[in-house]
């Protein structure tokens, strides 16, 4: 018999944004505000997505009450050196025979760089399952030239 677990996410939605603010922390909120999802609290979770999960988008995160938790896979960075590019990236990866997986990447380097390390991370956590195959992926990411203090900022927020 398999018992169900206590808490197993219905839906998953992929943001990503990034900041400048005058400390990393502001950067940071300043990247949520500009998302609209500022005023959650974030708890971060490791990287497996269940396999009947569905992807959703902002609109389901606009029926949570503000102020709640809300589990998800984050990747970010920050940095204090003007002109400095910094990315984040989140690869969402579907199987067909079972559960899936959420990578994250963050780096001083392009957007496209960095989805590509997060997709890479992907693939290997695929591999390593056996037997278990590519169904889906889905990617987000961001990234800045940063002017003060930036953040670029990347999650897989899931749903309950």
């Amino acid at each position: 018999m398999i018992l169900s677990a206590m808490i197993t996410p219905h839906t998953y939605v992929l943001l990503s944004g990034s900041a400048n603010g005058k400390t990393p922390l502001n950067a940071f909120d300043q990247a949520l505000i500009d998302l609209d999802i500022a005023d959650f609290n974030y708890i971060t979770v490791s990287s497996i997505l269940p396999k009947e999960c569905s992807k959703g988008d902002i609109q389901d995160i606009k029926k949570i009450e503000l102020g709640s938790f809300v589990y998800c896979v984050m990747s970010r960075i920050y940095s204090e050196k003007p002109k400095d590019r910094i990315s984040s990236a989140i690869a969402c990866v579907q199987t067909k025979e079972t559960v899936g997986c959420i990578t994250e990447y963050s780096g001083h380097c392009s957007k496209k760089e960095a989805e590509r390390q997060a997709l890479k991370r992907a693939e290997i956590m695929v591999e390593q399952r056996k037997d278990a195959t590519i169904n889906n992926i889905d990617i987000t990411s961001s990234t800045l030239v940063v002017e003060q203090c930036g953040c670029s900022v990347s999650l897989c927020l899931l749903l309950y």
